[in-house]
């Protein structure tokens, strides 16, 4: 997808949060800076913990698509090692996204098997980006630190074969 000349509009977020003058949340961004914008939501997404227990979202379904549902249960009580519970992961980051990243469509997460890294889990995400009239195949690598809990994310470098 080539951006139009006029370039993208910036989220909401980029515009109430940037030190910028105020004429400036007038301003186009470029195709890769949208990107590294949904790369940095992801970021936030995933590292924020819901509060929410299932009895709460059974009983108050619309809760979960809220503001009180954003971001992912705590697993610290899940067994990394465990294939359920790895399962289990890529599921909830694929809800949430589905839920909370209205700029992607057609998620999927998946573990990477060959990722080799001590210490660290590397989850593939792909999706489609829609912006504006326009659509992009847009992929993301989210790296979970087991020790804190936290995702680090980024976009899929180019020789991963985004």
């Amino acid at each position: 997808m080539a951006p139009s000349a006029y370039g993208f509009e910036p989220s909401l977020f980029d515009k109430l949060f940037e030190d910028l003058p105020a004429g400036a949340a007038r301003r186009k961004l470029s195709l890769a800076q949208v990107i590294d914008g949904v790369a940095r939501d992801l970021e936030a997404l995933l590292n924020t913990r819901i509060v929410l227990n299932d009895a709460t979202q059974a009983d108050f379904p619309l809760a979960g698509r809220s503001v009180i549902g954003f971001g992912l249960a705590d697993f610290a009580a899940l067994n990394l090692v465990s294939v359920h519970d790895r399962r289990r992961i890529c599921s909830a980051i694929e809800a949430a996204i589905i839920t909370h990243e209205p700029r992607l469509r057609d998620v999927q997460v998946d573990l990477e098997p060959e990722h080799r890294a001590v210490n660290a889990l590397l989850f593939s995400i792909r999706a489609v980006l829609a912006v504006s009239l326009a659509e992009e195949h847009v992929a993301f690598d989210a790296t979970l630190q087991p020790t804190c809990l936290q995702y680090s994310v980024s976009q899929r470098s180019a020789r991963a074969g985004a």
